[in-house]
């Protein structure tokens, strides 16, 4: 049983692109659930998700491309790159950090944190049949994801989590 475990985690890689099916809704909990098991020094729970699938990722793409901040030459030379990482996977989890000032737990740490905590859901996507793929969200497309989806200020978008099953 244990070599089966490990086997299946070794086995994990990233794929692009995905399509359907996505994780259903008892999946998507448990790969949630996942992510509240990461290593979390102080008690913070940094990780803030919130998920996007269906026509709600076109609605996203949306905002994000009509937002005051998004009419610019760099974020317009970047909206076909934006278009797939929001629409492609049927399933996008825009991931954040947020960040607590705090006397035991620096800022390097709850970002460590929320990425084990995405390094999870990876792993439970994976064992669960799926596949997915961390994808950046640099700004402005972070800091225009940050305002569009009521993250709070002190949130740092630290990217997209796409799951689905691969094209090929």
């Amino acid at each position: 049983m244990t070599t089966e475990i490990l086997e299946t985690l070794l086995a994990r890689r990233s794929a692009w692109p995905l399509m359907a099916p996505a994780p259903q809704a008892g999946e998507l909990e448990t790969i949630l659930q996942a992510a509240a098991t990461a290593p979390d020094h102080a008690g913070l729970m940094p990780w803030h998700f919130k998920v996007v699938q269906g026509e709600a990722r076109q609605a996203l793409l949306q905002q994000v491309l009509q937002h005051p901040d998004a009419q610019t030459e760099q974020v317009q030379a970047l909206r076909g790159k934006y278009t797939l990482k929001l629409t492609t996977a049927p399933l996008v989890i825009v991931l954040a950090a947020r960040m607590t000032p705090h006397p035991k737990a620096p800022e390097f740490e709850q970002l460590l944190t929320a990425g084990a905590a995405v390094m999870n859901m990876l792993n439970a996507a994976h064992v669960l049949g799926y596949s997915g793929f961390w994808s950046s969200a640099p700004d402005p497309l972070g800091s225009v994801l940050n305002q569009v989806m009521g993250f709070a200020p002190q949130d740092k978008i630290i990217g997209l989590l796409n799951l689905g099953v691969p094209v090929n």
